[in-house]
């Protein structure tokens, strides 16, 4: 770590990040939030920092846009990042195909990762969730088109990318839908959602090595 304490950037849309300047506490929960709480349980309090710097409605554009202020000044160890739902919404995409799209959130998210890299920053990415709901008619069905690139990056900038397709479906095979995510759109993440998408992340980044092992209070200094 780059100081005594782990610094986490949480980057997004509205599945990370509220609509800025709201207060959500007294009504939702975030699995940035969840991620300070995990990780503190792991490091101790005072010794982890996430900041979520997810953002309602935004797009690869807005988070490249705006990347040195929401992360590289920061300076965090590493970022967490999850975005493309809304570059394939008809409000921005417009009259766009998908290939089209694709394209340009390829270009987005590659330098992105490439900046966030080049800055000493460790990132990893996440697709979506397959958005589902009871109701599939009501469901945003574009939530997790830009999946395959996310992939494709990173691939391509040899950094680690969780699916969390599997850790959805699995949690829908013992939970009602709803628990997991909206049953208006099928992708806005539920209380059930966010700590199936905190544990694959908590999970992933021990895999990884990029935060230790479980330490008991009683061996800490």
């Amino acid at each position: 770590m780059k100081t005594e304490k782990l610094k986490v950037v949480c980057l997004g849309d509205s599945l990370t990040g509220p609509s800025p300047g709201e207060t959500y506490l007294d009504k939702y929960i975030k699995w940035a939030d969840l991620l300070q709480l995990a990780l503190e349980s792991a490091l101790g309090r005072g010794r982890v920092e996430v900041l979520n710097q997810g953002k309602a409605g935004d797009t690869s554009a807005g988070v490249l846009q705006h990347l040195d202020e929401r992360l590289l000044r920061w300076q965090p160890d590493l970022t967490v990042i999850m975005i493309s739902a809304n570059n394939f919404s008809k409000d921005h995409a417009g009259d766009a195909s998908d290939a089209e799209v694709s394209a340009r959130f390829k270009e987005d998210l590659k330098e992105i990762v490439g900046r966030a890299k080049g800055a000493g920053i460790r990132v990893l990415l996440l697709q979506y969730p397959d958005p589902k709901a009871e109701n599939m008619e009501k469901v945003w069905t574009h939530g997790n088109k830009g999946n395959p690139v996310i992939a494709e990056v990173g691939r391509e900038e040899d950094v680690p990318v969780i699916s969390l397709k599997s850790e959805f479906d699995a949690a829908a095979q013992k939970q009602p839908l709803a628990c997991l995510a909206s049953p208006v759109d099928g992708i806005h993440l539920n209380p059930g959602g966010e700590l199936v998408l905190t544990r694959a992340v908590v999970e992933k980044l021990r895999a990884l090595g990029w935060i230790p092992a479980f330490v008991s209070p009683l061996d800490r200094k």
